[in-house]
């Protein structure tokens, strides 16, 4: 490809971007649990001017360290506090990473070769669908993905081998270690050792240590910061969290063994089904780009299968190396390999069954809510399936352009494979943009909008609130929690339980069955306890909660899709 045309492949991924995703960031709330608990954390930062700390309800939250609550934090300070703001980071991604992808492909293969890759790289549904998200797994991602590239640059190309190739691998390694945590460091050291293993890849003591400077340089100003200020203990709490997701099914995410698999063919359709005959390992002689993405994809999708804790996202760093192996595979059809017509049947077939999914469901919930509550006994989800929505009755045909994507893209790719993949971004963007503004929204509604529009009702009343029964972030964040002081009669209820009943100081001493029992004595107070503003009580209507259903003081305020929220007043 000329460098002349260049300017013009940038400039198409920053409109894909203005037009496709910017548009939808915040048509619907931000999600239960992870989109709200990031943004909450954020916006807790912002409030009290704690940047080094990671809260939630402004209290100590070990789980993740602080780079994206920053990238987020910053991104409210510009936007202001929303759901825009909290997923604007994301968004600038989807323009970073095809970016990172085609520099990346220049330097292993060529330019033609970089552009293929950034653009099916973001007709993934998974991909596409994150960069429209506020979670934490992108950035992650791709300061793991670019460590890897760096470190393999470094170590396989004498030629151009540079010492500041070792010392940006560690820089990015780094980065993620401050994003996600440990769990980088693992993935990059399996790989490496992998290829000194089959490859002999020679790595060298002087290496090693340049890495491991650059990493502690990156990361020791937050980490070391911690130590200094507050001790050990809450570095041993974020690895007891790791070793639990690693160990048993967090928050309830057990799966079969094989999900990851299912996950990352549907969620890399397209170029998953391109890339799985190059997910195997020959035996050959030599290292290339193409055995490291090999490594990189079997080494993700084998320590997340064997993690007992399984979310969808958690494999998300396969598709880097799956995208590369597809162009691989894309490029041998261009060059002249023909493709079985077996294989394009199945291909427009899978695009026609997902298609037919998101179709059937959209149509069921928009026509047929009594065919699906007939089929269940759950009440919370009868009522849920009640809720009024405003559809306009055509929108169980928008999933037809991501069948139309899937039909163009079979059509062109064996001859003009650019044009295939031009046109079925367009046709994947008008998918996705389509269901953000008039899909979306209404489910958005079913799950959670109506109790998050009655939170933003009495976000300014001064209050306590509290979930019974459940775990959600969103009353505080969209509720707008307040950090309390000393004047707050729940601020000396909280000193009082924790020095009495706990006989620790502060709320990082407790563990994990002492955190729960502690919020069981604090809603307990705020049932019956001497209070000095309103009491908020939110729980599921299909869980009966006896200390608040026969509370004569507690008075039903909202009643509908799913959820109950008592209120106590001030007497």
């Amino acid at each position: 490809m000329k460098s002349q045309r260049l300017p013009y492949v940038f400039l198409g991924f920053f409109l894909f971007v203005l037009i496709f995703i910017i548009p939808t960031l915040d048509c619907f709330y931000l999600f239960d649990w992870d989109e709200i608990n990031f943004a909450e954390s954020s916006r807790e930062m912002l409030l009290t001017g704690d940047y080094f700390h990671v809260q939630i309800n402004f209290e100590p939250f070990h789980e993740k360290p602080p780079l994206f609550f920053w990238l987020q934090s910053l991104s409210m300070k510009i936007f202001g506090i929303g759901g825009f703001a909290a997923r604007f980071p994301n968004a600038l991604l989807a323009f970073l990473t095809p970016i990172t992808l085609f520099f990346m492909g220049k330097t292993i293969k060529d330019s033609s070769f970089g552009v293929l890759w950034a653009s099916i790289y973001m007709c993934g549904i998974l991909p596409n669908l994150y960069f429209r998200t506020g979670i934490i797994d992108p950035y992650f991602n791709l300061f793991i993905f670019t460590s890897i590239f760096f470190g393999y640059v470094y170590l396989t190309r004498e030629q151009t081998k540079k010492r500041y190739q070792i010392l940006l691998s560690g820089l990015f390694a780094g980065l993620a270690l401050i994003t996600k945590g440990p769990v980088a460091l693992l993935l990059i050291f399996l790989v490496f050792f992998l290829l000194f293993l089959f490859k002999k890849v020679r790595i060298g003591f002087k290496n090693l240590v340049l890495f491991s400077l650059s990493v502690f340089v990156c990361s020791i100003f937050w980490y070391g910061h911690e130590i200094w200020q507050s001790g050990p203990w809450f570095l041993i709490e974020f690895l007891k969290y790791q070793i639990e997701l690693f160990s048993k099914p967090v928050a309830g995410h057990q799966q079969p063994f094989y999900y990851h698999f299912v996950v990352l063919l549907f969620g890399c359709f397209p170029f998953s089904f391109f890339a799985i005959k190059n997910t195997f390992i020959p035996h050959e002689k030599g290292l290339n780009y193409e055995y490291l993405m090999r490594i990189l994809f079997w080494v993700v999708l084998l320590l997340f299968t064997i993690v007992t804790t399984k979310i969808v996202h958690y494999s998300s760093l396969a598709y880097f190396p799956l995208s590369y192996l597809a162009v691989v595979e894309l490029r041998k059809i261009k060059w002249g390999k023909k493709s079985s017509n077996m294989f394009q049947f199945l291909f427009v077939s899978f695009a026609f069954i997902l298609t037919s999914i998101f179709s059937i469901s959209i149509y069921l919930l928009s026509y047929e809510t009594d065919f699906l509550i007939a089929l269940t006994d759950n009440i919370q989800l009868v009522e849920i399936l009640k809720t009024p929505l405003d559809w306009n009755g055509y929108e169980f045909l928008l999933p037809l352009s991501f069948l139309i994507a899937a039909v163009f893209f079979m059509f062109f790719y064996a001859k003009k494979l650019i044009n295939a993949i031009v046109l079925f971004l367009v046709f994947n963007g008008i998918f996705f943009t389509t269901i953000g503004f008039w899909v979306l929204p209404n489910i958005d509604l079913l799950i959670q909008g109506n109790l998050i529009n009655y939170y933003e009702s009495i976000s300014n009343e001064k209050k306590y609130i509290s979930t019974v029964g459940f775990k959600s972030y969103a009353h505080y964040f969209y509720a707008k929690a307040d950090e309390l002081s000393s004047n707050d009669e729940l601020f000396n209820q909280k000193q009082k339980v924790l020095q009495e009943q706990f006989q620790v100081s502060s709320f990082h001493e407790l563990t994990k069955d002492q955190k729960n029992k502690f919020s069981s004595h604090i809603v307990n107070w705020m049932i019956v306890g001497n209070i000095d503003r309103p009491c908020y009580f939110v729980t599921k209507t299909n869980r009966t909660v006896n200390q608040l259903e026969n509370n004569e003081d507690l008075d039903v305020v909202f009643n509908k899709s799913g959820f109950k929220i008592f209120k106590r007043n001030v007497k």
